[in-house]
């Protein structure tokens, strides 16, 4: 690019948006072009400069962009209550899209319009839109997206009618399972449970039931839902809606109850043949009882699941779930004995941010170290340059801002040894955006002036221009 990524930043705080498209226009690689043309169409129509943004779309050269573009700004216009204007942007979106040569490619981008339309509650032009897709697989699609939002809508009628015109099987059955979630969140659980009996796919079903079950615990009605739950096929969903029905029990003050219900998502599990669908199970399960103050199981549980990663991630929320409890010495035990370094140290830097916030600031920055050096052991230096990124945006959060910038600096470090380009685009993308997070934008600029990629790079800079759009509207709050 022939731009600096800081003097395209200064140009958006600054609201030159003639200049940034200029800008833009400089770029030589045309798919380039279009792609960040594409985003400054969306920038502007989110920021409400529609007619901007559909100049920025109509300059776009590649089809495929443009019509996003255009779908992306009808979109913001149909938020913002231009219904007529939205309409006239999603005909250019179309227009654009009929221009692509290629079948699959055209029907891919009309799947999208109808995708965008139905979510703007122009169902009718969505119909329309997904009767024209040539591609069987994509028009299925269509029709899924469209019936499950018809059904958000509380459409529940017309939704049912999309729904039957749906041909592939397992695409009808997700949109009857996303109608039966709507009618039970809206109540209708008589309803919810007759739609659920006409799915033909049996994830779908289950997935289904699993829905209906959790919408009647926050109705509270705890019994109806261990019974849905227990009619579910797949031993996997049923244990996660079991577990569901048994923290809200807990939360409701139901403790015996909950216990027997736990009992049951434990007993389901044990069912489940595959090994690392059980594992995630009993992980859940395990989270779950000791988000609910039963530690002691909890553990129990957790110990006994066979994956590795599993069980490291279960014993991560153990510890948080400990340290949020104020029991620090005994999540500090839990976190450093997990195998996985990863969770390890961020178990570790979760246990020190509850000290921070405590006070506790000197034994704080103690296992804040602690954590960095269980990072450090990441063998993989992609994920070790993420955990030190992610560990010093949490010492940052936590007020220990010097600290953070040497995690930050190892960070770094560890990206640029990274000899794999597209790895090493990835890692000083993720740092940069972390650094955007918690304030430091401008060196979060140096960093992302770092990055090869060109998508990489600009995936930063728009972190970067979020971060401080963000921070401004905090601070005009302030005043």
């Amino acid at each position: 690019m022939n731009r600096e990524l800081s003097d395209i930043i200064a140009m958006v705080e600054a609201g030159q948006l003639d200049l940034i498209l200029q800008a833009a226009q400089e770029i030589e690689e045309a798919w380039l072009r279009s792609w960040v043309l594409r985003d400054i169409a969306k920038a502007m129509a989110e920021a409400g400069q529609f007619d901007r943004a559909l100049q920025a779309a109509q300059r776009i050269e590649y089809a495929s962009d443009r019509s996003e573009a255009f779908t992306e700004v009808a979109i913001a216009m149909a938020k913002a209550g231009q219904t007529e204007e939205a309409n006239q942007a999603f005909q250019f979106a179309l227009q654009a899209a009929q221009k692509l040569e290629d079948a699959w490619g055209r029907s891919w981008t009309l799947r999208e319009i109808a995708e965008a339309t139905a979510k703007a509650g122009q169902f009718d032009l969505a119909l329309q839109t997904a009767q024209k897709i040539e591609v069987a697989e994509f028009r299925s699609w269509a029709l899924c997206d469209i019936a499950e939002a018809m059904a958000e809508a509380g459409q529940f009628d017309h939704a049912f009618q999309a729904a039957q015109k749906i041909e592939d099987a397992k695409d009808r059955s997700q949109a009857l399972s996303g109608i039966a979630k709507a009618l039970a969140e809206a109540g209708q659980f008589d309803l919810a449970l007759q739609i659920a009996q006409k799915i033909e796919n049996e994830s779908a079903g289950s997935w289904a039931l699993s829905d209906i079950a959790r919408a009647m615990v926050e109705a509270g009605q705890f019994d109806r839902a261990l019974q849905v739950a227990q009619k579910i096929e797949s031993a996997w969903s049923r244990s996660w809606a079991l577990t569901e029905v048994a923290a809200a029990m807990v939360k409701a003050g139901q403790t015996e109850e909950a216990n027997q219900v736990f009992q049951l998502a434990l007993q389901t599990a044990q069912k489940i043949e595959d090994a690392e669908y059980r594992s995630e199970a009993f992980a859940e399960v395990a989270i779950a009882m000791a988000e609910a103050g039963q530690i002691d199981r909890a553990l129990q549980i957790a110990q006994k699941i066979e994956d590795t990663l599993e069980r490291s991630y279960a014993l991560e929320e153990i510890a948080a779930a400990m340290a949020k409890a104020g029991h620090f010495d005994r999540a500090l035990q839990v976190a450093q004995k997990i195998e996985s370094p990863w969770y390890r140290s961020y178990a570790l830097a979760g246990v020190a941010t509850a000290m921070a916030k405590v006070g506790q600031m000197e034994r704080s920055n103690q296992v804040f170290q602690t954590a960095l050096q269980a990072a450090q052991k990441i063998e993989d230096p992609l994920n070790r340059s993420y955990a030190f990124a992610e560990v010093a945006a949490v010492m940052a959060k936590a007020g220990q801002m010097e600290e953070a910038n040497q995690a930050f600096q190892l960070a770094l470090q560890t990206a640029q040894k990274i000899g794999n380009a597209k790895y090493h685009s990835y890692a000083l993308n993720y740092t940069s955006k972390a650094l955007a997070q918690v304030g430091q934008i401008d060196r979060a600029v140096e960093v992302a002036e770092m990055i090869d990629d060109p998508i990489e790079r600009l995936q930063a800079l728009a972190a970067i221009i979020a971060a401080k759009q963000k921070a401004g509207k905090g601070e005009a709050g302030k005043e």
